[in-house]
Order: structure tokens, then sequence, then C-alpha cells
């Protein structure tokens, strides 16, 4: 944005154009990546479907349900079960954590 001196605007218009575009990449990774989370179908459209699960969940809070997030449900008593110590972290500098 900076470089080309864009708008955010300006940036997603550039969306609509023909071609590859880095941004078209970027976005066909993450809707991927929704698509695979949720186990959505290929023809599914993940900002429909996002906004559609956020629209049950806030009516369940509104009416006292509880809307559980994402994570271990509450009935799993033994974590170690499902959690392990092998992740991805991020690397320290300077010996700061």
């Amino acid at each position: 944005m900076s470089q080309y001196n864009l708008s955010l605007r300006d940036l997603y218009r550039s969306l609509e154009l023909p071609g590859t575009h880095p941004l078209k990449d970027a976005q066909e990774s993450l809707d991927n990546a929704v698509r695979h989370a949720y186990g959505m179908s290929r023809t599914q459209n993940p900002l429909e479907f996002l906004l559609a699960l956020n629209e049950k969940v806030s009516a369940k809070e509104i009416s006292g349900e509880p809307a559980i997030g994402p994570g271990l449900p509450a009935f799993v008593k033994n974590r170690k079960l499902y959690v392990t110590d092998e992740c991805v972290s991020m690397p320290t500098t300077s010996g700061q954590p």
C-alpha cells in the first residue's frame, strides 16, 4: 500500500483485475484454511458461512444459552489425551521469551 500510495479500497479493488495477484493468492489460501477448519465444501462461500455461524452464536448468547468456542469442550477431563507439547513457536531473540 505504501509503495504505491494505495488506500485499502484501492488495494481490494485491485482484486477485481484479471490475472494473478498476491492478495488473491492470500485470500484463496485463507478461504481454503477456513473451508478445511469448518469442513466446508469447495462451493460454500466462507464469508457467508462465517456470518451465518456468527449469527447462530450471537442468538445463543442473547438467549442465555452457552456458546462453546474453539478448543476442547468442557466435558473433556483429561487434556493430556488431546494436547501435546509439540507445536510451532516463535523463536526467541536476545534471550527474551
